[in-house]
């Protein structure tokens, strides 16, 4: 009873997660995040054939209801809203699915996301993002139990910064970068409580080895190049507990943990960064093209802000209307959005993530160390490194895009790390800071609700503010628009001030987020 007590503190964040996590479940129809019509052709058929599922005598596609396959029709048409799907019918069609030749994802989210499979579709997709939602708030919450409070407040930190909105899209989506961003995201919290037990066989040690297994099996089992944030995770927790390693050298065996992450990562499409077809076009003077490496690594930033919801900027380093005609042209590839390419996310919310981000990274350095600065170069260079060799793989070409999402998870890691402090007493906001941080938050959240309600129920034509007017788009169970708006605002606030509380307090005997 008395350590149920001591670990309390989690249920009212877990509540106000689960709350806000399914108002983003409802915010968008089924079918709109990257690519979710193709992941959930892959679902249907993740069981073999069914009343719902056949083989087509088309390679590598198979045919399932039309409104699973076509799920996707509005995509790409901002101006419109979602109403397509309602002329959607349950005649079977030919789909392409992840499980033919080109197989390129793990199988295990859509065979998990199978179970929740029903004749309703609607139905199925709202309990497949309620088990994600679900799944993410369980693993956070023990994540934020079983760590010792300089991780628990980084971890803190780490999430009610960045989660909103792209995180929390894809979490409560039916797409495995949700599965990417829960695992890679925290994994390293439980690794790292893991190399700074005494001893294996305390709870605390046992506990985090589960969350460490679990957030492996989830990140892994979704997006084969979870390998990377793992692997790179593994060694930035090495690095930052090495005086606790270096007093205990029988630990550096779990090194040997990062042989099956990367056999699990080769079987699958990450084996494309170690091909060494890399192609740097140098870009035509006569034409007034910068070098493509260089114009790449200037738009840059941008690209990072995107990350956490800032939207693509109206310069570049070079554009013109017949730039891709020119000789020695080279595409960037950045791709922005919350989480759907066509959903823009208000500029007031991208810009007040973006502050809040950089000052929790400002603040998280008022304690340093040599190791410190050197687990966080590595992370944030590991993802720069990644983005260059995925435009360098494809020439700085438009053949696909870069997208957030991709690199998300190493983001949620490299501010955790930057917002890890020492001593134990020591956190990186204080009172006044945090509540700062959780006004701008909650104004930055509500409106990225808002505005993706509003792309789906009237299309950005239309204001993203106007949410009571009639929607050509809504579920036919559920709260209005404008309920879900005010619950999921609502949930946000409590979740924002519950972990604000552990960034403050953790490690502290006296709680000072408490009206004195």
């Amino acid at each position: 009873m008395t350590r149920i007590k001591r670990h309390s503190f989690v249920i009212l964040p877990t509540i106000a997660f689960l709350l806000l996590g399914w108002a983003w479940a409802f915010a968008s129809p089924p079918g709109s995040s990257a690519d979710e019509g193709f992941h959930m052709s892959t679902i249907w058929c993740a069981w073999g054939p069914s009343e719902s599922c056949e083989a087509s005598t088309i390679p590598d596609t198979v045919m399932v209801p039309d409104r699973v396959a076509n799920a996707s029709c509005f995509a790409q048409q901002g101006f419109s809203d979602a109403s397509c799907i309602y002329e959607r019918t349950d005649w079977l069609v030919e789909a392409g699915t992840v499980d033919g030749s080109s197989r390129s994802y793990p199988p295990v989210f859509h065979k998990v996301m199978r179970a929740f499979v029903g004749p309703n579709v609607n139905q199925s997709v709202l309990f497949m993002r309620m088990f994600n939602v679900a799944l993410a708030g369980a693993l956070l919450a023990l994540a934020l139990a079983v760590s010792k409070p300089a991780v628990r407040r980084a971890v803190a930190l780490s999430w009610m910064v960045c989660l909103v909105p792209m995180g929390i899209f894809f979490i409560a989506s039916v797409n495995p970068s949700g599965w990417a961003i829960t695992g890679g995201g925290l994994f390293w919290a439980f690794f790292y409580t893991l190399l700074v037990e005494p001893s294996y066989k305390t709870p605390r040690a046992i506990a985090a080895i589960i969350g460490a297994c679990l957030c492996a099996v989830v990140a892994l089992g979704a997006r084969a190049d979870s390998a990377i944030v793992i692997v790179i995770s593994m060694v930035a927790s090495g690095v930052v507990a090495w005086p606790h390693l270096r007093e205990r050298v029988n630990r550096l065996w779990l090194g040997l943990l990062v042989i099956p992450i990367v056999i699990v990562a080769a079987l699958f499409n990450v084996g494309r960064y170690l091909h060494a077809d890399l192609r740097f076009p140098a870009g035509n003077p006569e034409f007034d093209q910068p070098n493509a490496l260089l114009k790449m690594l200037l738009e840059l930033p941008s690209f990072l802000a995107g990350i956490i919801g800032g939207q693509s900027p109206l310069w570049s380093q070079r554009a013109s209307t017949n730039d891709s005609e020119l000789p020695g042209f080279s595409w960037p590839g950045f791709s922005y959005g919350v989480g759907a390419l066509d959903v823009q996310n208000p500029e007031i919310s991208g810009l007040l993530v973006l502050a809040c981000v950089a000052g929790v990274i400002f603040l998280g350095f008022r304690s340093y160390s040599a190791r410190k600065i050197l687990a966080v170069a590595l992370i944030f260079g590991a993802l720069i490194a990644q983005i260059i060799i995925t435009r360098a793989l494809a020439g700085f070409q438009p053949e696909g895009s870069l997208q957030p999402r991709y690199v998300f998870a190493l983001v949620l890691v490299g501010v955790g790390f930057s917002a890890l402090v020492f001593p134990r007493s020591l956190s990186p906001v204080n009172r006044g800071q945090a509540l700062l941080i959780v006004a701008a938050l909650t104004i930055a959240d509500a409106a990225s609700l808002m505005a993706t309600i509003g792309r789906f129920t009237y299309g950005q034509a239309h204001s993203w503010t106007g949410i009571s007017a009639q929607p050509g788009w809504w579920w036919s169970v559920g709260p209005s628009p404008l309920a879900l708006t005010i619950i999921g605002s609502a949930a946000g606030l409590v979740w924002l001030l519950a972990m604000a509380r552990i960034a403050v307090t953790a490690g502290k005997k006296r709680p000072v987020l408490t009206p004195s």
